[in-house]
């Protein structure tokens, strides 16, 4: 090792050093402040109940103004609460119950008051803007200089590297100073921007230079973003803590090998990852875990792109499932521990979580486990499921992340169904569960499970009406009873059923949700008579795929298809009167005029002259028979 190098090592080693120290003595000095705040405001506590007790003794010796002039009489009060108001002079909270000073009113201090504090934009330009421009201007100067330094010769590689981190160093310290003495903003520019001068010195060292292998410098890029992130919980900074992630996350980009050293890859964003969640374990910090989480997905899918191959897939599935389970117990401990609910951000994050780690366990194990898929999907959803269960035992109050987490659960299940599942029966396994969840829904009163329960139902009415309905001449088949049309008549059936059993809980429900009801059972009656009538009608279509005179046999569909829409319109005429249920009555007035409609356009021109006869004198009797069932129970 030369002197160079030996000189980069020593400074790099005593920043590492110095900076836990100061995060040290930060720790102490916040315990000694939260102590100092503590006696405060039980002095405050007192000096309240001391102005409480003037309060009422004022009162109770106060003479009726309206009664008598005051007398010149000694006050009751003792010494101890003539000092009191003097005191309570400078407390806001006890001004309108001690008396003013006199030629003071409460409009001038008011006004005073006003006029003293600045208005928010200008806070905000002295406070935050110029602060953080004299940070960019102040890292532009100094590259600019070391650049100018680096082209005239001025200073070797060693001289720039240690300059850059003494830099850095003195920016640090300068930083914890003014944060002991308050100065909390100030302090988190000057930290931030040490910090990277720290952080691109040392990986100048490297990168430019060659003053450090990179196997040396990559350990003390590691400690340098780990430490960053204690710096940024003890100072509270979300900035910190921002720039710490970005670092880290830039450090596999900056630092390219000769091969794929992939496991100390994986292991490093795992540390990273793991730094991220125990500081958003003490810290509430917006957008610094989702940084996190995005781009370590980035740099993983960029590794897959280009390095991956089947031999590795124990190492990527594993770092995979670590990440996994770090985010997910990151957000169940934090709804416990912070007491607080999830907010969107964290919500799409755990989502996105358990979207990715399902889709990468897909995609990792398609050639070796893709027979396993249905069954880790049904893992998955189990795992979702408890983690509900856990927090409507620890945080009941978090209704989003309950609600989201039977949410994914229930997405997982509906993802195993087509995976395992035979394509005619998707539809039915989607139903069945929007069954359940609507049951659920209306037992615990919840409109979040209704509304998963309508989707799953819709997404299934949907398949059937896109790709199972059979809208193509087939070979002959049983009616009803065969692989196509029996699990579409168990989507009708469920959608029905589930209508039927809503009739007791329809006063809980709003005026909305009754439409939706009403809704479901007309899809629910049509989806049924249209199946049934593709059955008969394409049932004595088959046929003539055996032989014989096919204008025959699609004449007998015509008539069977007439036929059967007068037995459906009477069947649904019935139990409307039975039930009570105009929608019924309804449905079958216009399945009867359909079946009129079609008499005469259809049918007149395909039947022979008999059975034109035979069909218009039955379908007058029964409209007959139905306008006498209105004129008497109506």
């Amino acid at each position: 090792m030369g002197s160079g190098e030996l000189v980069i090592v020593l400074m790099i080693g005593g920043l590492l050093l110095i900076v836990p120290l100061i995060a040290i003595v930060l720790s102490i000095v916040a315990i000694s402040k939260t102590r100092q705040l503590t006696r405060l405001a039980a002095r405050l506590d007192g000096i309240e109940a001391c102005l409480r007790n003037a309060a009422k003794q004022a009162s109770v010796t106060r003479p009726d103004r309206a009664s008598e002039i005051p007398v010149a009489t000694p006050s009751p009060v003792t010494a101890q609460s003539v000092v009191v108001p003097a005191v309570t002079d400078a407390q806001r909270q006890t001004a309108t119950t001690v008396p003013l000073p006199a030629g003071t009113t409460p409009q001038t201090i008011s006004a005073e008051a006003a006029a003293t504090s600045p208005i928010g934009w200008e806070t905000f330009i002295g406070q935050k803007a110029f602060g953080w421009l004299a940070v960019v201007l102040f890292l532009f100067s100094a590259t600019f200089f070391l650049r100018y330094a680096y082209q005239n010769n001025w200073i070797g590689p060693v001289g720039r590297v240690a300059i850059g981190e003494l830099v850095g160093s003195g920016l640090v310290i300068a930083g914890a100073r003014y944060l002991l003495n308050g100065w909390r903003r100030f302090a988190t520019m000057l930290i931030s921007t040490g910090i990277v001068v720290i952080y691109l010195a040392t990986y100048s060292a490297f990168g430019f230079y060659n003053l450090l292998p990179q196997q040396h410098a990559g350990f003390f890029l590691a400690i340098l973003i780990l430490e960053s992130m204690v710096a940024a919980v003890f100072c509270r900074s979300a900035v910190i803590g921002m720039m710490a992630v970005i670092g880290g996350l830039l450090t596999p980009i900056l630092m390219q090998a000769d091969h794929d050293t992939y496991s100390s890859f994986f292991s490093y964003l795992a540390v990273l990852n793991f730094g991220v969640v125990v500081a958003l374990y003490f810290q509430r910090w917006r957008a610094v875990g989702s940084v996190a989480y995005g781009g370590t997905q980035l740099l993983f899918w960029m590794w897959y792109e280009g390095n991956y191959h089947p031999e590795k897939m124990v190492w990527a599935l594993g770092f995979q499932m670590v990440i996994f389970a770090l985010w997910l117990s990151q957000s169940l401990v934090a709804a416990v521990h912070q007491q607080r609910t999830a907010d969107y951000e964290e919500l799409g994050r755990y989502v996105i979580n358990a979207i990715l780690g399902f889709v990468t366990f897909r995609v990792l194990t398609l050639e070796s486990w893709s027979l396993w898929i249905g069954t880790v999907a049904i893992l998955a959803a189990t795992v979702y499921a408890g983690a509900g269960r856990l927090i409507l035992t620890w945080r009941p109050q978090d209704h989003r992340l309950l609600l989201t987490s039977l949410a994914v659960s229930v997405g997982f299940i509906a993802w195993a169904i087509p995976v395992q599942a035979d394509a005619h029966w998707i539809a039915a396994g989607w139903a069945t569960m929007g069954l359940a969840l609507w049951l659920f829904g209306l037992r615990v009163s919840s409109p979040i499970l209704r509304i998963m329960a309508a989707a799953l139902v819709s997404l299934a009415v949907g398949r059937i009406l896109l790709f199972d309905l059979p809208l193509y001449v087939r070979d002959p088949f049983i009616p009803i009873f065969n692989g196509t049309a029996f699990p579409s008549l168990v989507v009708a059936g469920i959608l029905l059923a589930a209508v039927w059993k809503t009739d007791r809980y329809l006063p809980r429900l709003s005026s909305e949700e009754r439409i939706c009801v009403g809704v479901a059972a007309v899809c629910g009656t049509t989806l049924l008579w249209g199946l049934l009538s593709l059955e008969c009608h394409g049932y004595f279509v088959s046929r003539s795929m055996l032989g014989g005179d096919v204008e025959l046999w699609r004449w007998r569909a015509q008539l069977a298809l007439t036929v059967f829409w007068t037995l459906f319109a009477i069947g649904l005429m019935w139990l409307g009167f039975r039930l009570s249920r105009s929608r019924l009555r309804w449905f079958s007035m216009v399945l009867f005029g359909i079946t009129v409609l079609k008499l005469f356009v259809v049918d007149m021109a395909s039947v022979q002259q008999i059975y034109r006869i035979v069909a218009f004198f039955i379908l007058a009797m029964v409209l007959g028979l139905v306008a006498r069932t209105y004129q008497r129970f109506k």
